[in-house]
């Protein structure tokens, strides 16, 4: 009996009724805050824990607990902006300092020390490239 019912409703069927339609896929939501905090001047220095890191080189820096309270510095000794995974095991939720070189449209360009090391050196380290290699 239940192999006629199934029969039935499968005859029954359009291609269309018999598939499921694909949900909607939901829509992006951004990962990246705004770090919006007003930078220090040239000459000056950021400190606190690195809560976002954006690409390869550009990270925020929290001076409190919300984006708004975050200092976005664009790394002017790292060049390879795809290492965002390097970045990330070098400097995420560690304290940085980093020293303020100058201002652009983006924020601080600066230079970061992370557990008394300069961050461009861990970014190229070879710790933080087989841990970048290791996620996905």
């Amino acid at each position: 009996m239940l192999a006629a019912v199934l029969a039935l409703t499968t005859a029954l069927l359009t291609p269309a009724d018999a598939v499921p339609a694909a949900a909607a896929a939901p829509p992006r939501v951004s990962i990246v805050a705004a770090c919006t905090a007003a930078p220090p001047p040239p000459g000056g220095v950021v400190s606190g824990p690195v809560l976002q890191v954006i690409d390869g080189r550009t990270l925020c820096v929290a001076l409190g607990p919300t984006p708004d309270r975050w200092v976005r510095v664009r790394l002017a000794d790292v060049l390879d902006p795809t290492a965002r995974g390097a970045l990330m095991a070098a400097a995420f939720a560690k304290d940085a300092a980093c020293g303020v070189e100058r201002l652009d449209d983006q924020g601080v360009v600066g230079r970061c020390v992370v557990e008394g090391a300069p961050l461009s050196r861990l970014v190229d380290g070879a710790d933080a490239r087989l841990q970048a290699a290791a996620w996905r």
